[in-house]
Order: structure tokens, then sequence, then C-alpha cells
């Protein structure tokens, strides 16, 4: 059995499956076939079946590219999903929809515990923010402890387990932050935040999705996000999500094969992925220079207003009881398919 998921990707949530299987099931990783777990994240699409094996579904959400048909989910071994939207589009029975795997965390001890000591408030982007935006100076004059998504779990989860508050635009933050107890406040910028996935996952702990809206980080952020240049407002701009949002893409069944297109797309990927990181890095070297300075600092000052404000506003978090039901779902779904695959 192989863990599936997006090596190139390097956030924490993501990266979770790199070292979490392995912790949890040793064992059934050692075993020489040709069996995918498809674990932690939002891997749940179409093309999932141009990868070659068997399919186990642990703990995953749909979010991201098309979602699979029932069809397909029907030939997987689907033990648990993130949530019921999830379980609905799948033609799942609803028990199968227990929470997020990220959780299965309570089963290593380094992790497990809730601490007690806590204070401040984090403030953890989407990825896709993190590597657009420039959130360092907002973070520090606005009293915010900033969580690089594409830092190590230990010092994601370290940050989220002993902070008061915690603003969100990750999802896993989210989820991180709500297994360790810690009150949350989701934002989302546009056109980056996938609202379904979100809703799911919130489901599945009997919680309603209200985020606000993030202005972008600086002048050249709100370049890159097309958005028109305007001062930021001290009260943060509630987003409406519908309970039938559905932001997800639809596009025709995948190839049952991964044809020379499908691979030609993959490389060109790997390479636009590069010139991303290149120019990316030119920017930040010249995005707080003479011609964006002063709009800069107005700016963050708005942005200290505006993060203050939200602050105080009404947290999110899931209640003590569904938090211990889910968890005993979530370790009763692994060890039974411990016994199934031992």
């Amino acid at each position: 059995m192989r863990p599936f998921y997006y090596g190139a990707t390097t956030n924490f949530g993501d990266h979770m499956n790199s070292w979490l299987w392995p912790e949890l099931i040793p064992d059934l990783l050692a075993r020489e076939d040709d069996i995918r777990l498809i674990g932690v994240g939002s891997l749940l699409s179409r093309n999932l079946d141009l990868v070659a094996g068997p399919k186990v579904v642990f703990g995953t959400g749909s979010g991201y590219s098309s979602l699979p048909t029932q069809d397909q989910a029907a030939a997987w071994d689907v033990r648990c999903v993130r949530g019921p939207l999830t379980a609905k589009h799948l033609g799942l029975a609803p028990e199968k929809a227990i929470t997020d795997g990220a959780w299965l965390i309570n089963q290593i001890p380094r992790y497990a515990e809730i601490p007690t000591d806590r204070s401040g408030t984090v403030f953890v982007p989407h990825w896709s923010t993190a590597s657009y935006g420039n959130w360092g100076q907002i973070c520090a004059q606005s009293d915010l402890t900033y969580v690089d998504p594409f830092a190590d779990c230990d010092t994601v989860f370290g940050a989220l387990a002993h902070a008061e508050l915690a603003i969100v635009e990750s999802l896993h933050g989210a989820i991180i932050a709500d297994f360790y107890r810690t009150p949350w406040i989701p934002v989302a910028s546009p056109k980056r935040i996938l609202k379904y996935k979100w809703l799911d996952w919130c489901q599945s702990l009997g919680l309603e999705y209200h985020p606000y809206l993030l202005p972008p980080s600086d002048y050249v952020d709100h370049l890159l996000q097309g958005e028109k240049r305007q001062p930021v407002s001290p009260t943060p701009e509630p987003i409406p999500v519908p309970l039938d949002t559905f932001d997800v893409l639809q596009t025709a069944p995948a190839p049952r094969k991964p044809g020379l297109t499908y691979k030609a797309r993959m490389q060109a990927k790997t390479v636009l992925r590069k010139g991303r990181t290149v120019a990316l890095e030119a920017l930040a070297r010249g995005r707080n220079t003479a011609p964006f300075r002063s709009w800069n600092a107005r700016h963050t000052d708005r942005m200290q207003a505006y993060f203050e404000t939200l602050k105080g506003y009404k947290p999110h978090l899931s209640g003590d009881a569904i938090r211990t039901t889910r968890i005993d779902q979530l370790n009763a779904a692994l060890d039974l398919m411990k016994q199934d695959y031992s």
C-alpha cells in the first residue's frame, strides 16, 4: 500500500501524508502490492483512475478538479470521507462521512495532547495566498503571529495549539485549530478559496461556514488578484455562502489510461511551476520599492484596523462531544482497515 498525494506540493496539509501514514500503518505500507491509499487532502477527482492500482479512500475530500462519478467511487474501497457533501455526490452511505483524516493525529502521542498554555492570535493563509502575498509586515503591525503554511507540521501544529485564536484561510489550518480546541475565524481571498470543501468539512462537525473577505496584502497582490485597488474597510466584509454552493469544476470523464496529452500536460505544469517560483522571487525583491512603498504603508495601517476588528468577531469551534465522536469513528475505521488488509 502506498499513500497517494501531490509530492510537488509542500504545504503542511498535503505534506501530512508523507509522515502520518508511516506512523499509523507501517506494516501495511511495507507490503508489496499496488494498492494506493487516498488520504489527507482534497484528492478525489475523476482523474484519480489515471493513478494505477486499486484505491483505498480514507478521510479524503473532494474539491479541486472535477468530482469522481458514482461508478468510479463504487469501484474503490471507500472507508470514510471528509464530509456529507462528498458522501452524497459519490453516492455513499451517510455514515461514510466522518471528518477529515488529519484528526488521526490523535493516535500520535506528540500531537494528541491539548495544551493549556495559550497566548495571542495566529494567521494561517492558504498556500497560494502565502505564495503570492506579502504578509510579514501586516502581521507584525497587527500583533498577529504569521504561520507559514509551507512550514513543517511541528511548527504549524504548535502555533495553532498554543494560540488563543486562529484566523485561517487554510482549510487544514481550521481543521488542526479545531482539533486543539482553538477558536478560529475563517477568511477567504477572492478567487482562491473553494467554498464547497469548507462546507463539506464544517457540516461533518455540525458547523456553519461564515468567512470574511481577506483583502490583498499589498499593491502587487492587488495586481495579481485582478482586484480594484481601494481602501480597506476596517469592518470585514462577510462572504455569503449558500448551503447549495458548488464551486467545483466539472469536466468530461477522464480517459481510462494516461495518454500522451495527459502526460504532456503534467510535464508542462512542472515547468510552469518552476517559472512561477522564479517570477515570485523577482516580485518579492521589488514589491516594496519606491513606486509602491507609500501605498503599501497606508494599506498596512488599514489592515491593522481590519484585523483588530476581526479579532472581536464570534469564532467557530465544534462541540467537545462531536469532536470526541468523530475521533472515535476515525479510530474505529482505521482499526477495521488495518484488520482487513493485514
